[in-house]
């Protein structure tokens, strides 16, 4: 009989009603993840990561971009949980969270990259502050002070993360708040670049320049090129965020490297679990962060 079946379905090119499936089974095979910037190479990796690993799963991603908009994250939640998905991966826009207590015991969420300041959730995040603390420990012995931190947006956890690592690797060497620089740049290229350039136009210059982003990396190094200056004789740079052109910049770029694939494909896991089980994941995973040579800090990989 199923031959008989699977050969008429085959010859009336029939295909399966899968939101009828969806509604027996009650699973939708779908899931959402909200990122904040789809332009940033990093979130474009870990959408590679998180694809991956779902598709393993059988599972369909549905990916939408806040904009760093907590109002229309709040939205695009919204929309998404009407659709039945099976459970959602989200990376927090700066804001209040407060819409997240509807979906409590219904939808399974995980936070990725960002924590949610207020939501007891699970959530995948890198190493943060210990990856800010070894890039500005490495820069700080070298003796290359001031030092001036182009912070992300404010109230993210990365952000507070980051300053809270370079904070303690000052502290450890007995530095002032005044040997340190701080400037808003917002985790955006414009803003990165008049961030960095504020730095730079500062008495006493920076001899070193921590970027919390890849965006602000690219634009701090733009602004010290623009200015006339040399990278890393005149101000040393290192970023957050390996990405596909760092090693190739003049001069090549020392980064605090993720590991944004596997962050995505470490959030879908543990998503799996939730689903499967009905039951909460551990509550943190931390992926480590890695210290990455290259010559904008005045290094090499060989020499370091």
């Amino acid at each position: 009989v199923r031959t008989r079946v699977l050969r008429a379905a085959k010859e009336l090119d029939y295909h399966p009603n899968w939101l009828a499936r969806s509604l027996r089974a009650r699973r939708t095979n779908t899931v959402g993840l909200v990122l904040p910037d789809i332009e940033n190479p990093f979130f474009t990796s870990l959408v590679k990561g998180a694809e991956r690993a779902a598709g393993t799963r059988g599972w369909n991603l549905i990916l939408c971009n806040s904009d760093e908009d907590v109002e229309r994250e709040e939205a695009l939640v919204r929309t998404l949980a009407e659709r039945k998905i099976d459970g959602l991966l989200l990376c927090a826009a700066a804001g209040p969270h407060d819409f997240l207590a509807r979906y409590r015991g219904h939808l399974p969420l995980v936070a990725v990259n960002r924590l949610i300041p207020g939501a007891s959730v699970p959530s995948v995040t890198a190493d943060n502050e210990q990856g800010a603390y070894d890039a500005a420990s490495h820069l700080l012995a070298k003796g290359l002070r001031p030092l001036a931190l182009l912070l992300g947006t404010p109230n993210l956890s990365t952000t507070e993360a980051r300053l809270a690592g370079c904070r303690r690797a000052a502290e450890a060497l007995g530095l002032a708040p005044e040997d340190m620089f701080l400037k808003v740049g917002y985790g955006r290229t414009d803003e990165g670049y008049k961030a960095a350039g504020e730095c730079l136009d500062e008495t006493p210059r920076p001899r070193a320049i921590v970027a919390f982003n890849n965006l602000m990396a690219e634009a701090a190094l733009r602004a010290i090129h623009d200015r006339g200056l040399r990278c890393p004789e005149d101000v040393a740079l290192i970023g957050f965020d390996d990405f596909r052109s760092a090693a190739a910049m003049t001069p090549p770029l020392t980064v605090v490297e993720q590991d944004p694939v596997g962050m995505g494909e470490k959030a879908v896991e543990v998503l799996g679990d939730m689903v499967a089980s009905g039951e909460a994941a551990v509550p943190n995973t931390v992926l480590r962060a890695r210290l990455l040579l290259r010559a904008s800090c005045g290094c090499s990989a060989s020499t370091g």
